[in-house]
């Protein structure tokens, strides 16, 4: 028979105390391995939010470029007819620079007409350079 009560009428029972420290918390270990965990999942949010902000850059700058090609074109086609002419322009919106380079061909693809496109660069990285471009023809009335 085990141990009893002071009054002997109940067993009494003994608690392991390495049992119970289980019981009652959480190891180093189990710890250690939700921080791994929890970095993992930081790390990986966090280079969701870089790569996003990234592609919005890149997306804002396509978009400033293609309405400064938009703004070319329409400018050098508000001019008379024979004042058509290429020119060149450099400006800088917000920290990018971006060269308008707008062109005119005499009679192409007809007599009479001029074939203006407008081209505008700008640097997405420091070693890739982007560019939009617009084309219209005006008819010499």
């Amino acid at each position: 028979m085990g141990p009893f009560d002071h009054d002997g009428s109940h067993p009494v029972h003994k608690r392991n105390p390495a049992e119970s420290r289980g019981q009652l918390g959480v190891s180093l270990i189990e710890i250690m391995v939700a921080t791994v965990i929890l970095s993992f999942v930081a790390i990986g949010t966090a280079e969701f939010f870089v790569r996003g902000r990234t592609g919005f850059d890149q997306e804002e700058r396509k978009r400033v470029g293609t309405l400064l090609a938009q703004e070319g074109l329409e400018r050098t086609v508000a001019l008379p007819y024979p004042q058509i002419d290429a020119w060149l322009e450099q400006r800088t919106i917000g920290t990018v620079d971006y060269t308008i380079a707008v062109t005119s061909q005499m009679n192409v693809p007809e007599p009479d007409i001029k074939t203006v496109r407008c081209t505008v660069t700008w640097n997405a990285t420091p070693t890739a350079e982007r560019s939009a471009s617009l084309v219209t023809m005006v008819y010499d009335n």
